[in-house]
């Protein structure tokens, strides 16, 4: 992982602004790393239990690792949701996150099997490493925040506080095909979509997901290059 970041003050002076905008969307964020209250949290918000990465049952999710973000409207309401996870990877992202998941997935007694060993082969995947930040949980109740606008800060806020926490050497997602053409990928901060990065037999894919999953990769210079735009629009 990098040590530093090219413009900390930048960072700093974008979270700020961000978390000042979702006060004038009558928003308050917190950031937790007890996951035995997320998992509560996400049972009730959402209904059904919250993916393996981020079950504090079957794997160590502490402040040094993993976080995630909540935001409440007036005070009261949760509506927006969402974790990250520090892991470090020696090989590179195609080769480990398969065995990764379907590790967890079978810790928590739950069978998955790929219809695909790995990413094809000029896959971005196949050259990260180092600490990889996964991002997943994303959650946003759009019936009652109204504001499109807040898509875009609270995805991008979630991952530059994982920035600013780690230094990693990337954030990944997985999502699907509805998230990409829709667009949602360019407002997120995300800087590459590759389609095809997972894919499961059509009875023993994970809940929840498609049978063909897409990845979504910010690198570093991703994430730096998104610091210097968002400051630049700053007064």
């Amino acid at each position: 992982m990098t040590s530093c970041l090219s413009d900390p003050l930048g960072a700093a002076r974008v979270v700020v602004h961000m978390l000042e905008k979702a006060g004038e969307f009558g928003l308050t964020i917190t950031c937790s790393s007890d996951f035995d209250r997320f998992l509560a949290i996400r049972r009730d918000k959402r209904g059904g239990e919250v993916s393996p990465m981020f079950d504090p049952t079957i794997t160590q999710l502490d402040n040094s690792r993993a976080f995630w973000m909540m935001a409440e409207l007036n005070g009261a309401d949760i509506v927006s949701l969402q974790a990250f996870r520090l892991d470090i990877v020696h090989t590179n992202l195609a080769e480990w996150a398969l065995g990764w998941m379907a590790g967890l997935y079978i810790k928590r007694q739950e069978l998955v099997i790929p219809s695909s060993i790995e990413p094809p082969e000029h896959s971005r995947s196949r050259v990260l490493k180092g600490g990889l930040v996964y991002h997943g949980e994303v959650w946003i109740d759009n019936k009652t925040v109204k504001k499109r606008e807040w898509f875009d800060n609270f995805l991008k806020l979630g991952m530059l506080i994982s920035l600013i926490k780690w230094h990693p050497d990337a954030v990944w997602a997985l999502t699907s095909k509805a998230f990409v053409t829709h667009g949602l990928v360019a407002r997120s901060g995300y800087g590459l979509q590759e389609r095809g990065f997972f894919k499961w037999h059509d009875e023993w894919q994970p809940s929840g997901a498609e049978s063909t999953e897409w990845l979504l990769v910010a690198e570093r210079t991703h994430l730096e290059f998104l610091i210097a735009e968002e400051a630049s629009k700053l007064p």
